[in-house]
């Protein structure tokens, strides 16, 4: 399950383990930095990383690749 929230200065997207062996993660998308954060109870604290797009989109691209080492240029839309 997740959850989309959209303020007027960036979007929230919670995803919430349906077998509920992982606490939630949250990921918020302002204009230019995307932030990941998960509360990790052994330490009663909450983790946070700190991302660029591109590194987002690294990420996501790469889940479909093959080992390797790879350049991700964007596409060009038509205008």
């Amino acid at each position: 399950m997740l959850t989309v929230e959209i303020d007027f200065d960036c979007t929230v997207i919670t995803t919430l383990d349906e077998t509920a062996s992982y606490e939630d993660v949250e990921v918020v998308l302002d204009d230019t930095t995307v932030f990941i954060a998960q509360y990790v109870e052994d330490t009663n604290s909450r983790q946070v990383l700190e991302l660029s797009y591109q590194q987002l989109i690294d990420i996501m691209r790469a889940i479909d690749l093959p080992e390797g080492a790879y350049y991700i240029t964007p596409k060009r839309t038509k205008t």
